[in-house]
């Protein structure tokens, strides 16, 4: 339990910076050829804003404990018989 909760923290983090300080993170690890071309010229930070988003989300998943349900959720009715 307690390790969910860290692992969460860690991400809710990350994701932060991702959505507070995009340009350095395109300073940092580079334009993106397909943000470049989903979100138009020179839009690479909004892509790093996106991927900080669904990290954030991720993270609350982890710390809550709620991964395994929503797993189910999702596939349970592909993998029935």
């Amino acid at each position: 339990m307690l390790v969910q909760i860290i692992i969460g923290l860690i991400c809710l983090v990350v994701g932060f910076f991702f959505v507070w300080k995009p340009e350095k993170m395109v300073e940092f690890i580079g334009e993106q050829q397909w943000a470049e071309k989903f979100f138009g010229y020179g839009r690479s930070s909004t892509g790093y804003q996106v991927i900080g988003i669904v990290i954030i989300f991720v993270g609350f998943v982890i710390m809550t404990g709620l991964g395994g349900g929503m797993l189910r959720f999702f596939f349970g009715p592909a993998i029935r018989k």
